[in-house]
């Protein structure tokens, strides 16, 4: 059901075009492919099984995610660069019947996942994390459609996979487009390639997604050269873009007769969540918009609503919320557990028209070239690195992560390793080595003092 909610477009019209050799995958051609897919993936999983997809951004990743939807199997979506011990490990926790994108055995054997569940997502990037958002197939479809109404998406925008589709927003680009009868222009091309522009000049590209380190290293290119006439809309999340940069990409999108979205997301909640529609540009540069159709967003101080522009934690309610986390296959039997009710974690406020404006976060999260990166768990991974009970602190530096660690370290080859860990690059990674962690009375490292400048 989610699959085909997802394939909407009119048979002859072309869902997917392959960047590698230029072929086009009609809508017809694409429900044909993923129904025979489908029906031999729900025979090797079996009912109840899971099928892990570690992918590219290549058609027979999105076939293969499509698949599992269709077939009703339980589908974990993650990165094919993943270090192969953290992918051995998440096999492990997890006993896929099914594995898809990596030649690693699929153990089985777990307890049967529950008939709703639909998608899996990691919750914080690519540090191999065990903790995994749990989607149903409802909400996959209800975030696809809410975010095509929101942009007026439809039949003839074509969208590069300009980020990777194991990440929640680069998901939700396919899935939109897919819902709105849309093409999407499949690409493993990064935004500096050369390739990646030819296609898109090719196939008449009419938007591009990006998180904030796109929209940097877009500022750097000359759009207006490389880029079609066609593209006329901008799309960022994954963090906050800097306010001039905003205002700078506005201006691109008008002048092109366009538009920019700014929006605001959670893979909590399958992705975007909140859109700033083009209009309340540069009035409003700073705010995230209003909540997505179908869904609302509120602010609440101590359990009570906020009064307007008073900063509190930032809830979200509507169909696209995830079941839960899970961290392990016996996770993956329960039921949904949120009600459609999420604390998102961020803190913000709400003016008197309804806009939201993020105020920060209340957990221990980075954004890092958009991906939302867990610092507990990448200071498990510095930390390995180091030698035994060497103390390191990770705290958010700007648009980057700033490592601290007691005593002498290789700055190169920590970054190195984090890199390679995280498949995230490594000038992302500040390493600083300093006599003494700063500490509170519980022995915990003092964050706030290391965020200080």
């Amino acid at each position: 059901m989610s699959a085909a909610a997802l394939l909407a477009g009119a048979d002859d019209a072309v869902a997917l075009i392959d960047a590698r050799d230029d072929r086009a995958i009609t809508y017809a051609a694409l429900r044909a492919e993923v129904a025979a897919a489908g029906a031999a993936l729900a025979a090797a999983a079996g009912p109840g099984g899971l099928a892990f997809v570690f992918a590219g951004n290549d058609v027979a990743s999105i076939v293969d995610v499509l698949a599992a939807l269709h077939a009703g199997v339980p589908v974990a979506l993650f990165d094919r660069r993943l270090a192969d011990d953290l992918a051995q490990a998440l096999v492990a926790a997890y006993r896929p019947e099914v594995i898809r994108g990596r030649a690693l055995a699929a153990p089985g054997g777990g307890a049967p996942a529950h008939p709703d569940l639909a998608l899996l997502l990691s919750t914080s990037g690519s540090t191999g994390s065990h903790k995994l958002v749990r989607l149903s197939g409802g909400a996959v479809v209800a975030n696809a459609t809410a975010i095509a109404a929101a942009l007026g998406i439809g039949p003839g925008e074509v969208a590069p996979t300009s980020l990777p589709i194991h990440y929640s927003y680069g998901w939700s680009v396919v899935a939109s487009h897919l819902a709105a009868g849309a093409t999407v222009l499949v690409t493993d091309d990064g935004l500096v390639g050369d390739g990646f522009w030819a296609a898109c000049r090719r196939h008449r590209v009419t938007s591009l997604a990006g998180v904030p380190y796109s929209y940097q290293m877009l500022a750097r290119l000359d759009l207006d050269k490389l880029a079609p006439p066609s593209l006329t809309t901008l799309t960022q999340a994954g963090g906050a873009l800097a306010p001039a940069l905003i205002e700078r990409f506005h201006r691109v999108a008008v002048a092109r007769g366009g538009r920019l979205f700014v929006m605001y997301g959670q893979t909590e909640a399958c992705a975007r969540i909140a859109v700033l529609p083009p209009a309340e540009l540069p009035a409003r540069v700073g705010s995230v918009g209003r909540a997505v159709p179908g869904s609302a967003l509120r602010v609440e101080v101590d359990g009570r609503a906020a009064a307007p522009d008073e900063v509190g934690d930032v809830v979200f309610t509507g169909p696209s919320v995830m079941m839960g986390y899970a961290t392990a296959r016996a996770d993956l039997a329960r039921g949904d557990e949120l009600g459609g009710v999420l604390a998102t974690g961020d803190r913000g406020r709400v003016d008197a028209d309804g806009f939201l404006w993020l105020a920060g976060r209340a957990a221990r999260f980075a954004k890092l070239f958009g991906v939302r990166v867990n610092l507990d768990e990448l200071e498990a991974l510095a930390a390995a690195a180091l030698p035994a009970g060497a103390a390191v602190a990770a705290v958010p530096a700007g648009e980057r992560i700033r490592l601290c660690v007691e005593g002498a370290v290789d700055a190169a080859a920590l970054r190195a390793h984090l890199a390679a860990r995280t498949g995230l690059h490594g000038s992302g990674f500040v390493v600083e080595a300093i006599a003494a962690l700063p500490r509170l009375p519980s022995g915990k490292p003092d964050y706030r003092t290391l965020e200080a400048p």
